[in-house]
């Protein structure tokens, strides 16, 4: 063993029964660190040893208080709470000790593919939520040191001292007595918003241009624009899995909303796709027959390709990892398109780490800046429910409940922009003529819930544009962070089969996350990251209503989502397709992010060595590629699927009985709250939201401006 990292017979020595919980706990934290990142497998390579001790100490300091990190590690403490499940009581059998960390590292890795293939969900979900914390944050700690590729997260402090935003004085105070907070002078808040993102952010900046007392809410945190790579920063997105763990989905959490964590792919909401989708509506009753014309959403959609700085691409911009996409659609008869951005043009960015626009940066920043009639803005603040007054057998929205969380540590964070000095966990109320949910598809059913606003409909039918990744690897460095990260798309299957793809990038970690296999396989894949390109297939799923966000006890919510067979099949096929364009670009492997026996005869899972434990699935041929729509079947947990776009939670639609407001944006049952975001859509928009939601919340500002 290497600069004395613990073999097997030191782990058991260490958790013996005499040790202490912490101890134990501590064992079991380097046991599961050597199943996933190869700490104690690599005799002849010191460098790398010593880097990923380092890391592994690292995780333990700072995550060795943390509840949830406890939370993870107990179940591994003590193996026998797993019962018969899935054989594991079988595998340690005889063991005096029923600790993971007692077994050597054999017996470790059977434990990990048992769990990883048992029938039940809850032991695959634990062996996958392991896998992706250590994973993440191993390589995360290290990546730079491994691929030699340099991840820039924050400008320096020049940057920030010249870029912060310069506020107006604000306009609220806090009454301790009332715990309310009010505007200063005693002025009636007319509109509050609840939501920074591409919605709200457009109707914060467009409904003061009336006069308007506005007030944002918003429940992520402030940075200075330009300040960090946001799409990398973890605190400024809201992560969690549908409640099988089949889908791991990303919302924005942080002003501006998911614009400031998305890759800004941008497709108008005048393209063939979404307008198949507005006219279905249209077809259904959905939404009225003068609604949402493409007439409308074209004039409208030029104010938002100005407001937000919206740029179509050019080929010169197509890098190395655009390329892949770019050569293997056209090899195999498609059509890839180059993409309009919401970013800076190569080397144009105010910021040295990001050529991001946001919402925040082209929207919000000016409305705050603004001192004729500046915007109020809470950030940190969770909404908690929707404050009604009853008459007769009507509800009027009279302002929110809100309670305070903590601000994100670090430079470059605006924390308490108005002063108020509330701590965290404080719960205090806005009283407002009008309420607008502008929290998304996630955000605005939860705080209708809590809310008890009475409609079944709420949160049901949810869709998510299921996504998964595939990667080649070539015999040519690739650099996919290199130049501008996404400028190609193939659309040519998006009406007819639902389903495109799209490129992609990120950090050297991602390569390891996203071919699952033994540690060594892991660190191969972080090794090669130069050489490895990559693009998604992006599912345009149907709604179902057994596909729903619900509330837990706390309140919190959850999405309870299973894809459908049909869809399933769809996705399969666009995925075999997918590999298939990834060899025809000139890749000699290709990884899915699965642990599925796809490549085997069936039989493979019930002969894997103990030793190897779950194997990659790699592809070597382009013959190969069928295989995937035969045996893919998406299986919770040893699949890694992903969604950042969710929708339809609170459908738009002509009565309460199939939808959740009517074709003026209002909450059926209420006055005075209405829901403006990505949730009101009916179906799947068609194609990347973002766009469609900056537009239809441009139409929705309009209509109320000329009507106040």
């Amino acid at each position: 063993m290497i600069c004395g990292a613990p073999g097997a017979s030191n782990i058991r020595a260490q958790a013996g029964q005499s040790d202490s919980p912490e101890t134990a706990l501590r064992s079991v934290h380097d046991a599961l660190f050597a199943s996933f990142l190869p700490v104690n497998e690599l005799p002849n390579d010191l460098k790398t040893t010593q880097l990923l001790m380092a890391a592994r100490d690292g995780i333990w300091q700072e995550a060795k208080n943390s509840p949830a990190f406890r939370g993870l590690l107990q179940p591994f403490a003590d193996l026998s709470s797993f019962g018969n499940a899935c054989g594991i009581a079988q595998e340690i059998q005889g063991s005096a000790e029923k600790s993971f960390a007692a077994l050597n590292a054999n017996e470790q890795q059977k434990v990990l593919f048992l769990m990883q293939r048992c029938p039940q969900d809850a032991p695959r979900r634990l062996a996958a939520m392991a896998r992706n914390f250590y994973i993440v944050k191993g390589y995360g700690a290290i990546q730079e040191p491994l691929t030699g590729v340099k991840v820039n997260l924050y400008a320096p402090p020049d940057y920030l001292a010249s870029h912060t935003p310069h506020l107006a004085p604000t306009r609220l105070a806090y009454d301790s007595s009332k715990k309310e907070i009010t505007e200063k002078d005693g002025h009636a808040i007319d509109v509050v918003i609840v939501g920074s993102g591409p919605a709200g952010s457009v109707l914060a900046h467009e409904l003061r241009k009336n006069g308007a007392r506005v007030l944002l809410v918003e429940r992520g945190s402030f940075v200075v624009p330009g300040a960090m790579e946001t799409r990398l920063i973890d605190d400024l997105i809201d992560t969690r899995t549908s409640m099988d763990g089949t889908i791991r989905i990303r919302n924005g959490m942080a002003v501006g909303g998911g614009s400031q964590v998305n890759v800004d792919l941008c497709f108008a909401p005048t393209t063939e796709a979404i307008r198949t989708k507005i006219e279905g509506w249209r077809s259904a009753g959905q939404i009225g027959s003068d609604q949402f014309t493409q007439t409308e959403l074209a004039r409208e959609y030029e104010w938002v390709k100005r407001s937000i700085g919206t740029r179509t691409l050019s080929e010169s911009e197509i890098n190395f990892n655009n390329r892949a996409l770019w050569d293997g659609a056209r090899l195999s008869g498609l059509h890839p398109k180059l993409y309009s951005l919401n970013t800076y043009g190569p080397g144009l960015s105010p910021s040295p780490v990001t050529d991001k626009r946001s919402a925040e940066s082209q929207l919000l920043i000016a409305a705050l800046e603004d001192t004729t009639n500046p915007l109020g803005m809470i950030p940190d603040a969770d909404v908690r429910r929707v404050l009604f007054e009853q008459n007769g057998s009507e509800q009027r929205a009279v302002g929110v409940e809100v309670q305070m969380r903590a601000a994100m540590s670090g430079d470059g964070v605006i924390a308490d922009p108005n002063g108020l000095k509330l701590p965290p966990g404080t719960t205090f109320t806005v009283r407002a003529k009008t309420v607008i949910l502008s929290a998304g598809a996630l955000g605005s059913p939860t705080v209708l819930l809590r809310s008890g606003v009475k409609n079944d409909q709420i949160g049901r039918g949810v869709v998510l544009h299921p996504s998964m990744p595939i990667m080649g690897r070539f015999d040519h460095h690739i650099d996919a962070l290199t130049g501008t990260e996404a400028s190609v798309y193939v659309d040519d299957r998006l009406v007819d089969r639902g389903y495109a793809m799209e490129s992609m990038a990120d950090q050297p970690l991602y390569a390891a996350l996203m071919s699952p296999g033994p540690a060594l396989h892991s660190l191969e894949m972080i090794e090669s990251f130069r050489d490895l390109a990559g693009f998604g297939v992006m599912l345009i799923d149907t709604p179902q209503a057994n596909n729903r966000v619900v509330l837990d006890a706390s309140g919190s919510p959850l999405i309870d989502y299973t894809l459908s067979d049909a869809d399933k099949k769809r996705f399969a096929k666009g995925l075999a397709e997918a590999v298939r364009v990834m060899f025809k670009a000139g890749a000699k492997e290709v990884y899915l992010p699965t642990t599925e026996d796809i490549l085997g005869d069936g039989s493979r899972e019930m002969q894997a060595s103990a030793k190897s434990g779950m194997q990659p699935q790699v592809f070597t041929s382009l013959e190969q590629a069928s295989l995937v729509e035969k045996r893919l079947r998406f299986i919770a947990n040893q699949s890694i699927v992903t969604s950042a776009h969710m929708q339809a939670t609170d459908k738009m639609g002509a009565t309460p009985q199939n939808s959740v407001v009517g074709q003026d944006f209002h909450v059926w049952g209420t006055k005075g709250l209405y829901v403006v975001d990505g949730s009101i859509f009916p179906t799947s928009v068609g194609a990347n939201p973002m766009q469609s939601i900056y537009t239809i919340a441009k139409i929705f500002a309009d209509h109320w401006n000329e009507s106040h």
